[in-house]
């Protein structure tokens, strides 16, 4: 759902983009088949360029503010399903690590684990809701259009429909159909019929299809309808150029535009004599013809398209260069970092092989496994509180009887959830048992295989940990001001390296944005060192990679003091 509003997000600007600059370069000119391509390329172009995936070296201001729409939005997260009835009844982690705490059993199924943000799914509801009505209305103006073109009698006018209504109404074109009142026939025949010939000739019904669509998925943004009001004011503006060129008298048809200027349109999907303002339709017929060298102002769509590639290209995180990863403090093989990396390297050879995303949108409650890690860094593995010399035989004992029991076709996967009041140490030493276990149901297996290699293990038994946002039961989120100890942050720029201790946020954020700014012209050279120093706090580390991901320094070597 994330990932839909994103690129929803992401064709509003290029819609609204696209309707400034038509609007402030285009609007006025008499070239009304270049207008009409900018509009219908234009609006294809904004649906098209979402997609295209792009890698920057790095993150910079422009993109920040995407960046940040793109985190809310597209965050992972796993819906578990529950089987089971209705009554059963479910604790909440909240009141299964205060349980926890206090040392008392847990009974009953599984608790959820991994949660949805309510609100993405809130405002996809609504989206998709809007949608539809918008959707309803016009099939409901089509299938009332058709109607009434199917109440008369038609005769053929060349390779067209002509169909004369008794009523009195606005005369208007669809597909390969005129429709004119008794009135407008008997009167003014000629003029009327030739302009909504016109209409026909030029196709004007597919892009009023084309521009529909575009209202349906973009019901909410003014400039997608706004768009769809310049396509049709250039319909009639082409229709009005076709007439006079076709000889008819500008003066006699311009006084039948005022004698008809009266009238309301009932279909949107029609083409009518009198949909555009009069006074416009007026100017442009009387305007000095546009010098065709203006055709050249669609190059400024060169570089508005490139900048809005940029703006939402990802960065492209390289390794450390390798004369500052010499002056960095050596990672140990198994320090918290690492066994985070090991992990999501598992998620990753995981989606490759099945060629789709990890986490997928929906599991079985079943196949989730909860590791909580509360402030006195404490554990519950599966609602059973444990201690970390117990974790690695209870994971290998519950991960292995649940994987059987699906007979060796549903994996298992770890959520692990901690309190920002843990301990990165004692997270670490919970981690080293986590992945222990892990590679022993793995070398178990292996022994039955005619194929050991790591990839027929992924298959098998992927090694799969979802990590989750830290939760807050004891230790607050710092303000900007309070002060920060037991991480040392190294600044590492081309200049040289700056160090801080007992920092506070804000402190931090100048520093590292400062640096930046010296590093505009090589942003590669600019390195974050933190070394976690042993007793800190997960919620300062949270705390303080914020701000980090905030200035866009996304480089960033993990060290800890074990």
């Amino acid at each position: 759902m994330g990932t839909i509003l994103f690129y929803i997000f992401e064709s509003t600007l290029c819609l609204t983009i696209l309707y400034f600059l038509f609007r402030l370069f285009f609007r006025k000119d008499t070239l009304f088949r270049t207008n009409r391509f900018l509009l219908l390329a234009g609006t294809m172009a904004c649906t098209l360029l979402p997609l295209l995936q792009i890698d920057v070296p790095q993150y910079t201001t422009l993109q920040l503010p995407i960046t940040t729409v793109r985190h809310l939005l597209t965050e992972k997260e796993i819906d578990v399903q529950r089987e089971g009835g209705t009554g059963e009844k479910h604790l909440s982690e909240e009141a299964s690590l205060l349980m926890a705490e206090k040392g008392e059993g847990i009974e009953g199924d599984r608790v959820n684990v991994i949660h949805t943000i309510p609100v993405i799914w809130l405002l996809g509801g609504c989206y998709f809701i809007g949608a539809l009505i918008v959707l309803a209305f016009l099939l409901l103006s089509t299938i009332r259009m058709r109607r009434l073109i199917r109440s008369y009698p038609a005769c053929n006018y060349g390779k067209y429909k002509l169909v004369i209504c008794p009523e009195k109404m606005v005369s208007f074109s669809w597909g390969h159909t005129i429709v004119l009142s008794q009135e407008d026939y008997e009167r003014n025949p000629g003029e009327i019929l030739l302009h909504e010939q016109m209409h026909l000739q030029h196709r004007h019904t597919l892009d009023l299809l084309w521009m529909e669509c575009i209202v349906i998925f973009h019901w909410f943004n003014p400039a997608a309808w706004l768009l769809m009001r310049e396509l049709r004011e250039v319909h009639e503006y082409e229709a009005d150029n076709g007439v006079i060129n076709n000889g008819i008298d500008a003066t006699e048809y311009q006084l039948l535009l005022l004698k008809k200027s009266v009238g309301t349109r009932l279909y949107s999907m029609a083409n009518g004599f009198n949909h555009s303002k009069l006074k416009k339709r007026i100017t442009m017929m009387l305007k000095e013809r546009t010098n065709r060298w203006a055709r050249l102002k669609l190059l400024l769509a060169v570089p508005v398209m490139a900048g809005a590639l940029y703006v939402f290209a990802q960065p492209e995180v390289k390794e450390v260069p390798r004369q500052i990863q010499s002056e960095l403090q050596q990672k140990e093989a198994d320090d918290y970092s690492s066994l985070m990396f090991f992990f999501k390297e598992g998620g990753e050879r995981y989606s490759k092989l099945v060629n789709g995303a990890y986490p997928p949108s929906k599991i079985k409650a079943r196949q989730v496994h909860s590791l909580f890690v509360n402030k006195q860094n404490r554990v519950m593995f599966d609602n059973d509180v444990c201690s970390v010399d117990e974790l690695k035989s209870t994971i290998v004992k519950n991960l292995t009887k649940s994987w059987e029991e699906s007979k060796r076709k549903e994996y298992q996967v770890i959520s692990f959830q901690v309190d920002r009041g843990s301990e990165i140490a004692a997270l670490t030493t919970i981690l080293k048992e986590v992945k222990g276990a892990f590679e022993q149901i793995r070398a178990d297996l292996s022994i039955t295989l005619t194929d050991k290699s790591e990839e027929a293990l992924d298959r098998l038994f992927p090694v799969l940990l979802s990590e989750g946002a830290t939760r807050n039961y004891g230790l607050k989120e710092l303000s900007m001001e309070e002060k920060i100890s037991g991480i040392v942050v190294t600044i590492h720029t081309s200049e040289g390296k700056e160090v801080m201790k007992d920092y506070t946020l804000t402190e931090l954020k100048q520093k590292v944005t400062a640096a930046r700014a010296k590093q505009a012209a090589d942003p590669e050279s600019l390195v974050i060192g933190l070394k976690i120093e042993k007793g800190c706090k997960m919620g300062y580390v949270t705390d303080t990679k914020q701000v980090l991901r905030e200035c866009s320094a996304l480089k960033i070597n993990y060290s800890t003091d074990n």
